[in-house]
């Protein structure tokens, strides 16, 4: 019998419903952000982490920062502002800002113009980059991460950034926009833990910065 309750309870834990409410709620604020009809000076990238994890001779970066990147590019070219990237960290002797911008311009042929390379968190993002663009009197950027990390970035630069207007925006919701229930949902999956631990690791970071 307690094996039984044992394999119900393990076939609960590795249901795709498990992550897709909580997901669903950190990414519905930003399901119909565009590019379109607004007004920005800037496009600030944020950094997500670098990795060893590559054939090639430097730090690559994660699989996170490359979405944001990609979208980052896509958003120069159709719109021609300069970008800045914030970096958290720095490792084997590479900041992330550098790798971002060598990304950036050598493999998506966009233009980085301004990089701040001091920050090891998001809020030091924030921070940081708002010295950086006070500094250059940009009033309005779009703020680009992904979707499941933009209301912590949003709350994060409205609370340090205060006197510029942030426009969040990414590439696309993991999330569906009309939320329902498909069958897949209660299928059991091994993928299930590591969206799991992503996005409620997310939900328990955006709690702390809001209680702490």
């Amino acid at each position: 019998m307690t094996l039984f309750w044992v394999a119900i309870c393990l076939w609960i834990f590795f249901l795709p419903i498990t992550y897709a409410v909580p997901l669903f709620w950190l990414e519905k604020s930003y399901f119909h952000n565009s590019y379109k009809n607004k007004k920005a000076e800037a496009i600030v990238i944020l950094g997500a982490g670098l990795t060893n994890s590559s054939t090639m001779q430097q730090p690559n970066v994660s699989v996170s920062l490359l979405e944001r990147l990609r979208f980052g590019a896509y958003l120069q070219r159709k719109t021609n502002l300069p970008i800045l990237v914030t970096g958290a960290g720095s490792h084997a002797h590479f900041t992330e800002a550098v790798v971002m911008k060598q990304v950036l311009e050598e493999e998506f042929h966009a233009h980085v113009d301004f990089l701040e390379e001091k920050s090891h968190s998001t809020l030091e993002n924030a921070k940081f980059t708002f010295e950086l663009l006070k500094e250059h009197n940009i009033k309005s950027i779009f703020l680009v991460s992904n979707s499941w990390h933009l209301k912590r970035a949003e709350y994060l630069f409205k609370k340090y950034a205060k006197d510029i207007e942030i426009i969040p925006i990414a590439d696309f919701a993991y999330a569906s926009k009309k939320f329902h229930f498909d069958r897949e949902d209660y299928i059991f999956s091994l993928a299930t833990p590591y969206y799991q631990r992503r996005f409620y690791m997310e939900i328990f970071r955006l709690l702390w910065v809001k209680l702490f």
